[in-house]
């Protein structure tokens, strides 16, 4: 049984959801170590202050070559967030500044935002909440 029809679908139609991954720590690789288990998510773009952990961080929960192969890896969360194809941007640096930043970036992008930052939720979620849904 798939608990995930609307992904599978996407997938059935070759158009997996694609979303960029800010911050490959612990968060960060508990998220990747599920990604090649759930049909119909793509992540297209890592960011973290040092790319080369994050590839390690893949390489340690299981990622084969070919996947680590269509993934772009930046050391850059901005430009994760902007990142041409990307519908969600799942933040989780752990740093409320870099937090922020990056999720007003993703809003003004059209993202949507999985703010997985609590430093940053609660310092500033509502306020980031208000400007996502005035951006629709």
């Amino acid at each position: 049984m798939n608990l995930m029809p609307k992904l599978a679908a996407r997938a059935e139609a070759g158009r997996p959801v694609r979303c960029a991954l800010i911050g490959a720590g612990k968060f960060g690789s508990m998220f990747l170590a599920q990604v090649p288990h759930i049909e119909g998510l793509e992540v297209a773009v890592i960011a973290d202050l040092d790319p080369e952990r994050a590839r390690n961080a893949c390489r340690t929960v299981g990622w084969d070559e070919a996947r680590l192969g269509q993934t772009r890896f930046v050391a850059d969360g901005l430009e994760a967030a902007q990142a041409d194809g990307v519908e969600v941007v799942i933040e989780a640096t752990g740093h409320p500044a870099a937090g922020a930043r990056h999720a007003l970036a993703a809003i003004a992008a059209g993202r949507h935002v999985v703010m997985v930052n609590v430093e940053a939720d609660v310092l500033v979620g509502p306020v980031l909440a208000a400007k996502a849904k005035a951006a629709g």
